[in-house]
This record gives structure tokens, C-alpha cells and sequence, in this order.
């Protein structure tokens, strides 16, 4: 059984951003799993990442898987910066939510972003993934 839930996000984009976090699931044969979407603003993704991440700065998106045996976690996405990279690339907000939906579901599955292998295999999948979604 798949619980995913999502807080503080626009009722009207949940369907699609749920498709989204499905999808990427499906694509790392992920069973089950229990994972809350929560909306946070730049402060409060800024304060994440000093708590846990030891890093000043604003991340569009933060996971943390809280129970890996029950595949369980928590995904922040920054509301701010979420709006302001959909305007740089071109997207709608519902597409870059969707799009770091994906991202962080990835970094549940334990993709990373951070050299440039890893960082291209993980978008190349993201890549792909957002690619099957309908808008």
C-alpha cells in the first residue's frame, strides 16, 4: 500500500503531483511506502538545511527518510523557490511541483544530486519520469 500525503499545497495540483510521486515509485519498484509532501517556505527550508544539511542556504526540496525498513518519509519543498524556478525554466508551478515531487522521491530511493555522475544519472531519471505525466 502506497500512503502519500500532502500538506499545504494547492487541493487542485495534490492529483497530479500524487501521479507524479507514483510514477517515480513505479519506475524504483517501490511497494509500499508512507510519504508526507509538506509545503514549507524559504525560511523554513532554509532552517532545515542548517539544522540537518549544515548548509545556509535555500534548496528547493529537502527529503528525509524517517523509518527506511517501512520506507517512510518526509519531503519539504520550498514554496518561494518553487515559484521562482518555475518563472526560469519555463513551467507552470504545478509542472516544477511535480517535477520536485519526483526529484524528491528519487533522493528517498537513494539517488543524489551532489557530484556531477550521480547528479546526471539522478535527472536523467527524473528526466524520464516527468515525461510520462499528463498536465
Amino acid at each position: 500500500m502506497k500512503n502519500i500525503n500532502f500538506a499545504d499545497f494547492p487541493k487542485a495540483y495534490v492529483p497530479v503531483l500524487k501521479e507524479a510521486a507514483l510514477t517515480a515509485l513505479k519506475s524504483e519498484k517501490v511497494k509500499k511506502c508512507e510519504i508526507n509532501f509538506i509545503m514549507v517556505s524559504d525560511a523554513e527550508i532554509k532552517k532545515l538545511n542548517i539544522k540537518y544539511r549544515k548548509t545556509r542556504r535555500i534548496t528547493d526540496v529537502i527529503s528525509f527518510m524517517v523509518v527506511p525498513e517501512l520506507f517512510a518519509g518526509d519531503i519539504y519543498i520550498s514554496k518561494g523557490r518553487s515559484e521562482k524556478q518555475a518563472k526560469k525554466y519555463g513551467n507552470t508551478w504545478l509542472e516544477e511541483l511535480a517535477y520536485l515531487v519526483i526529484h524528491g522521491t528519487l533522493h528517498l530511493c537513494g539517488y543524489t544530486d551532489y557530484d556531477p555522475e550521480n547528479k546526471t544519472e539522478m535527472f536523467a531519471k527524473q528526466d524520464k519520469i516527468f515525461k510520462c505525466l499528463t498536465f
